[in-house]
């Protein structure tokens, strides 16, 4: 009887690179909670925190912070801490009103000649009603991660589509020059 042996073919991973893949773990509540047992459990073991640190993939200050956590707090420990930061200039009763009026009114009710709102018009709407000053930058990041809402390209008003519109923007237009 032969055996003829074949090298082994190495696998590798061609769909995500590594940095991506760590990303993708580490997005994951689990997953993190998991990583971080796993490192008291090395820990447990008598395995060092620099042993530790190679395999898993942490610094050694962090195997010691979980250590320390789970010591004292136990599995919740592990948890992240809620994250803290400054107050928000805009209330809720600020913003709900704020995606009414842009979902529901439009800005010629507000005397813009548009009927799409922009980030600059919103900015000059919150300034007015609500007292508060942000910036164009500001108003994108409410619109999407406060009230779950996406800008997209819209269709202007353009006076001069109608004839009779046409005239009314010419005068007005004469007024400003």
């Amino acid at each position: 009887m032969f055996f003829i042996y074949l090298p082994m073919q190495k696998l590798e991973t061609t769909s995500m690179s590594v940095s991506e893949i760590e990303a993708l773990l580490k997005s994951k509540e689990d997953y993190k909670i998991a990583l971080r047992l796993f490192s008291i459990l090395s820990i447990a073991k008598g395995e060092s925190s620099r042993k530790a640190q190679e395999l898993l993939l942490l610094s050694h200050n962090q195997i010691c912070i979980w250590v320390k956590r789970f010591n004292e707090f136990g599995l919740e420990g592990l948890y992240d801490k809620p994250k803290t930061g400054r107050k928000p200039k805009i209330t809720n009763d600020q913003l709900d009103w704020l995606k009414n009026l842009i979902l529901n009114e439009s800005p010629t009710k507000y005397g813009f000649n548009t009927e799409t709102w922009t980030a600059p018009l919103l900015v000059k709407v919150v300034e007015k009603h609500c007292n508060i000053v942000y910036s164009d930058d500001m108003i994108y990041v409410l619109l999407k991660k406060k009230m779950g809402l996406t800008h997209k390209k819209g269709k202007g008003f353009y006076a001069e589509e109608k004839p009779e519109l046409r005239e009314k923007f010419v005068e007005d237009l004469k007024k400003t020059l």
